[in-house]
């Protein structure tokens, strides 16, 4: 049986939250209701990384934001694996 890494769980759960992301972006009926839906993403995901893992990873989150890749190519972010 392979053990499954850190890394390959990381991608896995990255290309999950892309697709749903994705998915509710392309539901909304206008681009002021997509940002609105990513500020809310955004910010719930800060919530709850403070509330469930502290301090030091909601400041570890925000690093994450701060440093991602923002390149557009196509008019869709590449998906970041973390």
């Amino acid at each position: 049986m392979k053990k499954t890494t850190y890394s390959e769980t990381a991608s896995e759960h990255a290309e999950r939250a892309y697709t749903l992301i994705l998915t509710g972006v392309m539901d909304c009926q206008s681009a002021e209701d997509q940002l609105l839906l990513l500020q809310s993403l955004v910010c719930q995901c800060a919530v709850f990384t403070r509330m469930l893992s502290g301090d030091e990873a909601f400041l570890a989150l925000l690093e994450k934001i701060r440093h991602a890749d923002i390149e557009v190519a196509d008019a869709v972010l590449p998906r970041q694996i973390h």
